[in-house]
């Protein structure tokens, strides 16, 4: 897991360098700084007359590292002088330290930015190129929290706590060469604290890892919640259904809280018990220590105060190394969730070597086609169509007789669990999608709109679309009347899910797209159902435009719409039962002349 979160470094990998150079240059300089402060006190206490003799006496191999170092640097013996070539010395180093912090920070800053782009971008180009099932089987409250909050989770792992976790490890090493330069052995009893930690990351990973998933789970869960609220805030208000929505929040808002605590309970366990492992190291150290200085006199002292104060410098870094792996577990817990979308495979999508698609000129079948959403519940059974260019085909039947599902199997949203589907001789699934698509225009009852300007949702999917071309569909559809009247005109936002439009305003739009796409084929899933007698009146006059020399599958709600089809198909518990035209089955006494007559109260035919 950590190598395919880390894989959104690599397209950075010059950056991440660059970030890495600065953290162990800082690390480096911070260590280095530190043990200029003994010469300082050697000289200001001790009144030795150079610093080269204060750093020597410290002893070992730190001392002679030291005094090399400021042996080229000063050849005073001055108390004041010496003092005044450390204090320089002190300033450039501190400088260059925090000219390194900055690089640092803002190269981190950087890495950010570019890692939560890219993994979002990746994850939503995924997303548009999902099927259907997927959508029909996670909530959208479920996505919206991986795509945001569970990014940033991740953004959060691979470059903040990760760059923390790399100035810590590089502080770790060069704090630790110094204690080794000083005393082996104290060195020893400050690594005794490793161990201890290792075991309680090893312990608790997985029990972190399970409570991290149940906390994400919960709050897309209530992001589900929210947003299905929201939209169906009409329904909630007319149903007096608010205190009932204020119950299902609160038990999931309680669902959360359980959640977090149960991992905040394991979670915090960690600062408090790696602050004791440290601890018991430095009061091991001191004991010690002690012994060496006063015992076997074989550490000086001014060399166990210099370890003493490195060590104490090592406790914050090695603490949050200890505690990383629960810091981590957040982020890795997100990518789980994240890459779940990634991982998650196109039920649709071209096969290799699909053929192009330059129109349609013979006819669509659907040969033998069976469906099912789930196994061993057939929806569509052994149906079979055929639909010649610039026929009007329409369905109808009984909800949940499968209109529907045929309609969404011309465009591939689904594929045929049986049979197949063909245009022009060819099985869809050997055809290219985008350009199967682009032969298709699709007007639904739910009508789709963006919040964006008028004109954006008619030129939907083209950037290179020209005013004029857009108002030709608009005035095509009957729709630039009422769009002439906004202040705006086609730069009228239209609000989310175009709430600020009418109906059938809204539903004239859908056809101005579609026109404006000006397919040969057209799928209509009864676009004026849901609309008042004048609405339909003008949605049905931007239809009859709409269907105007192209190839039309029809489903029929409201059979006063088809009685001019060319063929008409009744399908009953997915099987077609009828079929003929509209005298013709108004002639025949089965399912068609049943609907007929239950829509216009007509006598039944004896």
């Amino acid at each position: 897991m950590y190598n395919r979160i880390f894989g959104y470094l690599r397209p950075h990998g010059w950056l991440f360098v660059g970030t890495m150079a600065a953290t162990i240059l800082f690390a480096a300089l911070d260590t280095f700084g530190f043990t200029l402060i003994i010469p300082f006190l050697g000289v200001l206490f001790d009144g030795t007359g150079s610093v080269v003799e204060a750093a020597s006496a410290v002893g070992g191999q730190l001392g002679g590292s030291l005094a090399w170092v400021l042996a080229r640097l000063s050849t005073t013996s001055n108390p004041m002088d010496a003092l005044r070539s450390v204090v320089v010395l002190l300033f450039v180093v501190f400088f260059l330290k925090n000219v390194a912090l900055y690089l640092q920070q803002y190269s981190i800053a950087l890495l950010q930015g570019r890692v939560t782009r890219d993994l979002r971008n990746h994850v939503y180009s995924k997303l548009l190129r999902l099927g259907f099932p997927f959508f029909q089987r996670t909530r959208t409250g479920q996505i919206i929290t991986r795509l945001t909050s569970d990014v940033d989770q991740v953004r959060t792992l691979v470059t903040a706590n990760l760059a923390k976790a790399v100035t810590s490890a590089a502080q770790v090493v060069f704090l630790i060469v110094l204690l080794l330069l000083i005393s082996w052995k104290l060195t020893l009893i400050a690594l005794l604290a490793l161990p201890p930690m290792l075991g309680l990351w090893s312990r608790f990973r997985q029990r972190l890892r399970t409570g991290v998933l149940r906390v994400l789970d919960a709050v897309g869960d209530l992001a589900s919640q929210l947003q299905e609220t929201v939209s169906g805030i009409r329904l909630v208000k007319a149903s007096n259904a608010e205190e009932w929505e204020d119950r299902r929040f609160q038990a999931l808002t309680q669902g959360h809280y359980k959640a977090f605590i149960r991992n905040e309970r394991w979670r915090q366990f960690f600062p408090p018990a790696t602050e004791m492992v440290t601890a018991l190291a430095i009061l091991g150290l001191l004991w010690y220590g002690s012994y060496l200085v006063l015992e076997e006199r074989s550490l000086e002292a001014s060399a166990f105060i210099l370890f003493l104060g490195a060590a104490m410098k090592l406790m914050a870094p090695a603490k949050f190394l200890g505690q990383f792996p629960a810091l981590a577990q957040p982020g890795v817990a997100a990518a789980e969730r994240v890459f779940e979308i990634v991982d998650t495979p196109a039920e649709v999508e071209d096969m290799a070597g699909a053929l192009p698609v330059t129109g349609f000129r013979q006819e669509i079948r659907f040969e033998g086609v069976d469906f099912e959403y789930e196994a061993g519940s057939p929806v569509l059974r052994g149906l079979d169509l055929r639909i010649r260019p610039g026929e009007v085909v329409a369905l109808v039947g009984p909800s949940g007789a499968g209109k529907s599902t045929l309609a969404d199997l011309l465009p591939r949203f689904h594929e045929p669990t049986a049979g197949r589907v063909t245009l022009d001789g060819h099985d869809l699934r050997t055809l290219r999608l985008s350009d199967l698509r682009s032969l298709m225009g699709i007007v639904t009852q739910e009508t789709i709109l963006f919040h964006d300007t008028i004109a954006a949702n008619i030129a939907y999917g083209r950037d290179d679309a020209t005013s004029g071309e857009i108002e030709a569909a608009a005035r095509a559809a009957h729709a630039h009347g009422f769009i002439s009247e906004f202040p705006e005109g086609y730069d009228t936002i239209v609000g989310e899910r175009g709430v600020r439009l009418s109906g059938g305003q809204r539903q004239r739009l859908a056809i101005a797209r579609a026109l404006f796409r000006n397919p040969p084929i057209l799928i209509l899933d009864e676009a004026t159902s849901a609309l008042d007698a004048e609405s339909e009146h003008l949605v049905q006059q931007a239809i009859e435009e709409l269907m105007h020399d192209r190839t039309v599958l029809v489903i029929a709600h409201r059979l006063s719409t088809i009685a001019r089809a060319d063929a008409i198909l009744v399908l009953e518990e997915g099987r077609v039962v009828e079929r003929g035209t509209h005298a013709e089955l108004l002639g025949v006494r089965g399912v068609y002349q049943r609907l007929h007559q239950m829509q216009f109260r007509e006598p039944v035919m004896r």
